[in-house]
């Protein structure tokens, strides 16, 4: 029973347990006399088992139907103390008999595993509870077997007569209804006689709420064959409407299999379906629930080869399978106990899978011979000849062609090993590399693959591990390659190894790193990984991976690929979009990539689709290694982006862009953002103008940013330029502002591009200028429009470009003045202060 089914059981095992107190739900009380077994007082009734046999119809009201028994009631025939038992054990269950033998009935469910248990004192004629930790599923259309038993009262005190006696009413019965006897023994003695009995059932939570449920059944099947899907919670007093999808939950249909009684449906299919499930309540429908979508897929071939298994469980049956590879004396495969080779009672299947875990893959090389030794056991006593046959489908068709048996052989009894045949057989070079099927059989008669027409034998199906041939010498290890080879700190960046060698089985590879290339260290967890996934520190770094070949010793290695600094003036504050974007995912987190940008003589749009684009799985471009744009200041450009998405939905996005105008290698905002935007489900391509001011710092390689974010509400990342966010890209450029004519008013002499950011400004902001080489110092000054001087500070300089931040929070509003004097040249610019 699943974790979710248990706990919904038993909390509905609380719920009866309130509302029904001491009395069953559903009893039999046709039995008038009393009876100490099993639970009988006085250590003469120690340690006794009994079995109890009801049919349906027994029980008043009548109840039919499946469900789960989660309390059992026993009607004490006198006063009874409270009483604790060694060993008290419930097991329940279904059978198709209509008596009981002295053979016990096995099969059944265990309730109450051997422990000690206390049961509740009773009086004459009351029930007596015992309530079940496991509650057991059960169909009650079907006999029903109840197993108690114990080994003893603890302290020897107390212990029950229960209400029993007579033959059962039902004329059905053909026969004993209990079988009784000392636990210790195998078998009892059958008789027919009957108890007083009632338990409590659970056919489902009543829907007084809204429903909470999930789908389960199985995630992968095998084309055609049937299989069932079902609801983990069940109400009883709810409609169950199921839909499909064979197109990955874009269109939905009723599902047209009947529901069953719990909820469930059956369904047979050739291509991945998902499905989902609405509950609703019958008494309120605004009670309803539906649940998480549920993809089941088609299975791999290997888990679907044809039908098989003998006609009859008895008799003939495969002891031990073993394989031996000869080249290197390794056992591949041991699996099953052959003794004894007769009498043996295990001998009673038809077919059994060891293809799932945790059974192992069969480890198979081309080129290598193996031998396969197999074994018969036999339910009977005396010895039975069989044909064995071993196929692997090593083409990988998903069919075991009549050239893929590998092992066919007679076992007669004149084995060199008792009950045993082998052989011995060379995976060919063409063998397909991969996992596939192998299957053994075993049979009285002719044996097919598919092992039809088997009175008796046995047939079980393996998973092989195809691989090439053995190293045997060094191998080539392959050429590495980066994302980029040249990062800022902070950004990824995933290292991959291309091109080494595959035609070989056992090469082993690992990555390894350096500060310097001259001194390696091996990385831990990059065993046979063929890519490395690393976040820049800012430290170069040197990478290569070491091939082995175990069998030689030979190494070999791959050329050392650097990852290196970025030039610093290329390099700006983090920002990437993080939400994920694998290739493989329907319905990524980060959904939008900039498809194109048009600005100036840089142009990226090499068109493709907005919608269901595998393309646009990009979170940050790195273009600043691209020569610089150059843009002439008091010129105005055209910019056009272009929006694309991996999703069928779209999904509206905010672009900014950003201009380090100052080249102080932040992005100033709101000054340095020149332009936002959005896009919209019909308009998903931004087309603008962008123009460069005068007060720009000109002639030097200076930032540009855009970034496309689906948040479209204000935040950090899209507003300031920096910073992570979850679905979009950023794109990094180069530009570099130039004057196309002589310098305008306001400068003089040498003092060029005077420039105070922002402006407007409010509380502070910067005084920036470029020339007076061969000044010293620099004096800055702010003069109200009446001549009054609020500010002035001298700063030091060492000549070329100047940048001082300026606190200006105390001034009033208005218009001022800024002059900055430098080896007696002197320039001014205009600030307006808000």
């Amino acid at each position: 029973m699943n974790k979710v089914l248990s706990m919904f059981v038993m909390a509905v095992m609380m719920f009866t347990a309130n509302l029904q107190a001491q009395t069953p739900q559903y009893t039999y009380t046709a039995a008038t006399g009393g009876n100490y077994i099993p639970l009988g007082d006085g250590a003469t009734w120690d340690n006794y088992r009994s079995q109890f046999l009801y049919l349906p119809g027994d029980f008043a009201p009548a109840i039919s139907g499946v469900g789960f028994i989660t309390r059992i009631y026993f009607r004490a025939w006198q006063n009874s103390v409270s009483t604790t038992y060694n060993n008290f054990k419930v097991d329940i269950g279904n059978t198709t008999s209509t008596s009981l033998t002295g053979t016990y009935v096995t099969g059944l469910t265990s309730s109450i595993p051997a422990s000690t248990v206390t049961l509740p004192a009773a009086t004459a004629n009351s029930w007596i509870p015992i309530d079940l930790p496991t509650p057991v599923y059960v169909d009650m259309s079907q006999p029903l077997v109840i197993d108690v038993s114990q080994t003893g009262k603890v302290g020897g005190i107390g212990g029950y007569i229960l209400y029993a006696g007579g033959v059962p009413i039902n004329p059905i019965y053909t026969g004993s209804t209990q079988t009784y006897g000392l636990t210790s023994n195998p078998t009892g003695t059958a008789r027919r006689y009957s108890y007083q009995f009632g338990f409590d059932f659970f056919l489902g939570f009543p829907c007084n709420k809204v429903p909470e449920s999930q789908i389960a059944g199985p995630d992968i099947v095998c084309p055609g064959k049937q299989f069932t899907l079902s609801p983990t919670t069940y109400y009883a007093d709810a409609t169950y409407a199921w839909e499909y999808s064979d197109n990955s939950g874009a269109t939905w249909f009723p599902h047209p299999s009947t529901v069953g009684l719990l909820g469930e449906i059956k369904d047979a299919i050739n291509i991945a379906r998902s499905y989902r499930l609405t509950i609703t309540c019958k008494n309120n429908s605004t009670f309803t629930f539906k649940t998480n979508i549920k993809e089941v897929k088609i299975a791999p071939f290997y888990y679907c080869y044809c039908d098989n298994g003998a006609a009859s469980t008895a008799g003939l049956d495969i002891g031990n399978v073993k394989v031996i590879n000869m080249n290197s004396g390794d056992t591949m495969l041991n699996n099953g106990n052959s003794t004894p080779p007769q009498n043996n009672t295990t001998a009673n299947r038809a077919y059994t899978n060891f293809q799932y875990p945790p059974n192992k893959e069969v480890i198979m090389y081309r080129d290598t011979v193996y031998r396969f030794l197999i074994s018969q056991i036999n339910s009977a006593a005396t010895f039975t000849p069989s044909n064995v046959a071993v196929f692997i489908d090593l083409d990988r068709n998903g069919i075991f062609d009549p050239g893929e048996r590998v092992l066919t052989r007679n076992i007669n009894g004149g084995s060199q090993i008792p009950n045993t045949e082998f052989d011995t057989y060379r995976i060919p070079m063409t063998a397909q590399i991969g996992l596939t099927g192998m299957r053994v059989i075993l049979s009285s008669g002719n044996i097919d693959s598919c092992g039809f027409g088997m009175a008796q034998g046995e047939v079980e199906d393996y998973l092989v591990d195809m691989r090439y041939e053995p190293c045997n010498g060094p191998g080539n290890a392959g050429t590495l390659a980066s994302t980029s080879t040249k990062l800022c700190p902070g950004y990824d960046y995933i290292t991959e190894n291309a091109g080494y060698e595959t035609t070989k089985s056992e090469l082993q590879k690992v990555w390894q790193v350096s500060g310097d290339n001259i001194f390696w260290t091996t990385i831990s967890n990059t065993s046979n990984k063929d890519t490395l996934m690393r976040v820049f520190s800012g430290q170069p770094l040197y990478y290569k991976v070491r091939m082995v070949c175990p069998r030689t010793k030979d190494t070999t290695y791959t050329s050392a690929l650097k990852i290196d600094a970025r030039e610093g003036y290329k390099c700006y504050c983090f920002s990437q979009a993080v939400g994920g974007n694998p290739k493989n995912s329907s319905n990524p987190k980060d959904s939008s990539d900039i498809g194109g940008i048009v600005f100036h003589t840089f142009n990226t749009n090499t068109g493709g689709a907005h919608l269901l684009n595998m393309g646009a799985q990009e979170k940050r471009t790195d273009h600043t290694d691209l020569s610089p744009m150059q843009l002439d200041v008091d010129s105005t450009y055209g910019l056009t982006v272009y929006h694309t998405q991996r999703t069928a939905v779209h999904g509206d996005a905010k672009i900014t862009v950003f201009m380090d105008f100052n080249n102080d290698k932040e992005y100033d905002a709101p000054y340095e953002r020149v332009y936002t935007g959005y896009t919209n489900v019909g308009n998903f391509t931004v087309v603008d103008k962008v123009t460069i001011p005068s007060t720009v710092i000109t002639g030097v390689p200076t930032g540009m940013r855009i970034i496309l974010n689906n948040d479209i509400g204000p935040s950090i990342p899209s507003d300031e330029a920096c910073g992570p966010y979850t679905s979009g890209e950023t794109e990094d450029l180069m530009v570099q502002f130039n004057k196309r004519f002589a310098a305008g008013v306001g400068i003089v002499g040498g003092i060029s591009n005077l420039g105070v950011f922002p402006n407007p400004a409010k509380d502070v902001c910067k005084v920036q200028f470029s020339g007076a080489k061969d000044a010293k110092e620099v004096s800055v000054s702010i003069t109200s429009v009446t001549g009054q001087k609020v500010y002035q500070q001298m700063y030091k300089h060492d000549g070329g470009n100047f940048t001082q931040e300026v606190n200006v929070a105390k001034l009033s509003r208005g218009v001022y003045y800024v002059e900055v004097a430098a080896d007696g040249q002197k320039a001014m610019q205009k600030l307006v202060l808000e």
